[in-house]
């Protein structure tokens, strides 16, 4: 495998930089070297497996070499990149708040048969397959997170037990449908707007990642995707009377090996919390879904929704309550 990293442009105060990255060679074991960077953002172009791929790394003011310092990665929905949801997520300026390294990778593009074959970023999640020509080549997207991940520690002081990882709509879907089961030994909690998990998950180290969920209320996704029209009701008791409703929460509990009964927290007219901590693998596991009012399909960040709920500020402290 070649690897090839580029460092793009930033017109930013420099920190520390680590010796430039050089080719690699053919040995597929052969570890990455470091990359150059500067405080704030950094792009790169990683070439891999002959297919160029595109992130951003932000460093903050206060990091430094001296202390490990953990690590967020937010992944995009269909169509998105990097690059916006860097400048749109939040996560930003909650990394230069509490001082952790924040990732913003891209996708790459497939054709979208629904969309007469327009290209659309994607990442390789379980539906992915369903949702191109048939027979098209998928790229494997968790090669990509490994060597990514292999670089930043190479290339930084971080806490590799304090990775965690966000994703919106089909950045979701990749991380319920495949960061759960194959990278359960490297992230420590992780976050998405999808509650429908497959009924019957295996990890692939047996542990059950810490699952939080933000879905809005108003969310034509979700709404349809439960089978309601114009909103979903707030309260659980409610939501389960629906069958629907009732199965998508059981496939959800039984994947992440919680039980049924669940807390309640309603902020109203903001959002209801609901929290599910019987944990029957006994590893502590929990799980959490944030349904926001009158939140559309967006990832919510402060701004966006009119209750004023912010991801990257719930999740920071959410996410601390995690290692591995």
């Amino acid at each position: 495998m070649k690897l090839i990293i580029f460092l793009l442009p930033a017109f930013l105060v420099f920190g520390c930089v680590s010796e430039k990255i050089e080719p690699m060679g053919d040995d597929k074991n052969e570890m990455p070297k470091t990359i150059e960077w500067v405080y704030g953002k950094n792009e790169y172009n990683m070439e891999m497996d002959s297919t160029l791929r595109n992130f951003l790394i932000h460093v903050p003011q206060k990091y430094t070499d001296n202390t490990p310092v953990p690590v967020v990665f937010m992944l995009h929905g269909s169509t998105g990149t990097g690059t916006k949801f860097y400048n749109i997520s939040g996560w930003v300026q909650k990394a230069n708040e509490e001082g952790f390294i924040a990732v913003f990778p891209t996708a790459l593009q497939y054709p979208i048969v629904e969309k007469n074959n327009r290209l659309a970023t994607k990442w390789s999640s379980g539906g992915l397959a369903s949702q191109i020509p048939e027979g098209y080549p998928i790229k494997d997207d968790i090669p990509f997170f490994k060597e990514l991940i292999a670089l930043l520690d190479n290339s930084f002081m971080i806490d590799k037990s304090r990775l965690y990882i966000s994703g919106f709509s089909n950045g979701g879907g990749f991380v319920k449908s495949r960061i759960l089961d194959e990278m359960d030994d490297v992230f420590a909690a992780c976050s998405g707007g999808n509650i429908g998990f497959f009924e019957q998950m295996m990890p692939a180290h047996g542990r059950y990642i810490p699952y939080y969920a933000f879905i809005g209320n108003k969310d034509e996704n979700t709404v349809e995707g439960f089978g309601y029209e114009g909103s979903l009701p707030f309260n659980m008791d409610t939501l389960l009377l629906n069958a629907l409703v009732q199965e998508k929460i059981q496939n959800f509990t039984n994947s992440l090996q919680l039980g049924p009964d669940f807390v309640q927290e309603p902020n109203a007219p903001r959002y209801n919390l609901i929290t599910w901590s019987d944990d029957l693998s006994g590893q502590g596991n929990e799980a959490k879904l944030m349904i926001i009012n009158n939140l559309e399909h967006k990832y919510p960040n402060g701004n966006n929704n009119q209750a004023g709920v912010s991801a990257p500020d719930i999740l920071w402290d959410w996410f601390n309550k995690w290692s591995l």
